[in-house]
């Protein structure tokens, strides 16, 4: 080596050896050694990917309000026979993952909501609660896509989803509703977890606290997503694992059979008889009829070691039912927007 002064070309340098400096190990090292945190990684995200923890509690400023930034993410409790929801803007696109923040709406909005609501049938709530868990069932956390995005209006025509274009216009009607009468635009992902919350609620069930702010996405999820209710516990419960959720949420979503028709009980009652019946095991019976009661991803429940208990817990309490459904329903519409 030479030194960078006082030598003369061709001639050894009498200086001492100049200190090796580390080479930046990558492109971006060498582009920008030192960049200032971005709003994306202060909020847990990627610029492009799901976010990758839950929103904070009401009135919680998130770390990021903390630091001076202008953004904080909210849990808001309303309460009234019609729940009270958040909402969000709605921008229609393809999404390869959940993207967005939740907010409170306004009460131009909220009456927007409850107005539209007040015009759907009783008797459409078990479709509009089976909608729920189409849309939201082909999450995937490892990848961050799929969840509650509105792209089953684009899945109607695959074997899992026979009768729910039903449910989806009653969406479709409420959305044109909200949008002629409330001059309020709200994505079809979000309303098909509000009739969801008030499928639930008009049959008996409890009062669900909504977020509203997902964005709809303009083509199908993956197939081959949702749970297939012909495999044993076991693989049902892997099926849950993938989404992110536990084996209580699956008891306590199951608990949703209870409306429809399946023969548990009132089809538009929801209520805890949905788990003494799997006690009971009636399709075991001699009695023809009772043989066709529930569906096969029912009927493995009781023997599975693990769901056992939490089906005994809530054919006891069917407020222990009520409060860990309204947790675990929570869980599922927010896939891709909490952890």
């Amino acid at each position: 080596a030479t030194s960078a002064r006082g030598s003369r070309q061709g001639e050894p340098s009498m200086a001492p050896p100049i200190r090796q400096v580390r080479r930046p190990t990558c492109e971006r090292e060498r582009v920008r050694p030192r960049s200032r945190p971005t709003r994306a990684s202060c909020e847990g995200t990627s610029p492009r990917g799901p976010p990758q923890r839950a929103p904070r509690v009401c009135e919680e400023e998130s770390s990021c309000t903390k630091s001076g930034r202008r953004h904080a993410t909210s849990l808001c409790v309303f309460s009234s026979f019609f729940p009270q929801f958040l909402w969000g803007v709605r921008s229609e696109r393809t999404l390869a993952a959940p993207v967005g923040s939740l907010r409170a709406p306004t009460a131009r909005e909220r009456a927007a909501i409850k107005d539209g609501l007040s015009q759907v049938s009783k008797g459409k709530a078990p479709v509009l609660l089976r909608l729920v868990f189409h849309d939201a069932g082909t999450f995937d956390r490892e990848t961050g896509r799929g969840g509650p995005n509105g792209s089953v209006r684009f899945e109607l025509d695959r074997p899992e989803s026979r009768g729910l274009k039903r449910g989806l216009k009653v969406v479709g009607d409420v959305k044109e509703s909200i949008a002629a009468k409330g001059k309020v635009d709200l994505s079809y992902a979000d309303l098909i977890v509000v009739l969801g919350a008030w499928a639930v609620e008009v049959c008996g069930g409890p009062r669900m606290d909504v977020l509203i702010g997902r964005v709809d996405a303009s083509e199908p999820d993956a197939e081959n997503m949702i749970p297939d209710e012909n495999h044993p516990a076991q693989g049902i419960k892997e099926s849950f694992a993938r989404m992110g959720l536990d084996t209580l949420d699956l008891v306590a979503l199951s608990g949703s059979h209870a409306l429809g028709g399946k023969g548990y009980g009132d089809p538009l009652t929801f209520d805890n008889v949905y788990y003494k019946t799997l006690l009971e095991k009636p399709w075991l019976s001699q009695d023809s009829m009772k043989q066709m009661i529930g569906i096969p991803s029912d009927r493995v429940l009781p023997d599975d070691l693990e769901c056992r208990p939490i089906i005994e817990k809530y054919a006891s309490s069917q407020a222990a039912f009520f409060a860990d459904f309204a947790s675990s329903y929570a869980k599922i519409t927010t896939l891709g927007y909490s952890s």
